[in-house]
């Protein structure tokens, strides 16, 4: 038996909340407010974002350009924007906006797949990681979501990403150091609904 959709929301986000990120579930109207909140909560001056259309059909990326973030664009290719996106030249307050593929309810985890406007880096490159999810992604355990990714028949992404909370690592002495690696937070908005 499925579990209910509102446990599958509530676990990923005390997962991604248990790894010391947070979340929060919103009508799919409320998503681009929340987003704009986050953004000023973090202090972010630019939004590096990937070229999913979604983003624009919850009106995120216009609300957040009208609250004064720079929006900029995964670039296609090796073009423009690589310098700003990797955090040579701008601001160094940036938050990546990411769509994950799937969430893992069980376990916190969003299952970021790479395409050619989705860049693997978006989460690892930015301070902050925003990532959508729709309610409707989530599913139980990792093992159901590895099986539809990887389906017979369906196009194999480049990469797969599995993020449960902000980057961390710990040395020998077992100090732990958040941001080793990419973000050193995260923030999950949930759509509930569309």
């Amino acid at each position: 038996m499925a579990a209910p959709l509102t446990d599958l929301i509530d676990g990923v986000i005390a997962g991604i909340t248990k790894r010391r990120g947070s979340g929060s579930a919103h009508p799919g109207a409320e998503i681009a407010a929340a987003a704009v909140a986050q953004a000023e909560a973090w202090g972010v001056t630019r939004a590096l974002v990937a070229g999913d259309p979604l983003l624009g059909e919850l009106g995120v990326l216009d609300a957040l350009a009208a609250s004064g973030v720079e929006i900029l664009g995964w670039p296609e290719g090796r073009g423009h924007g690589w310098r700003e996106l990797l955090g040579l030249e701008g601001p160094d307050r940036t938050m990546g906006i990411t769509i994950p593929t799937l969430g893992v309810a069980q376990r916190g985890t969003l299952v970021i797949e790479t395409s050619p406007s989705h860049g693997r880096s978006i989460d690892a490159v930015s301070m902050f990681h925003l990532p959508v999810l729709l309610a409707s992604r989530i599913r139980w355990s990792l093992g159901e979501a590895l099986t539809e990714t990887y389906a017979p028949g369906r196009r194999r992404p480049a990469a797969v990403s599995l993020v449960s909370g902000p980057s961390r690592t710990s040395d020998i002495e077992k100090i732990s150091t958040l941001g080793a690696h990419g973000a050193v937070g995260i923030h999950l908005l949930v759509a509930e609904d569309l």
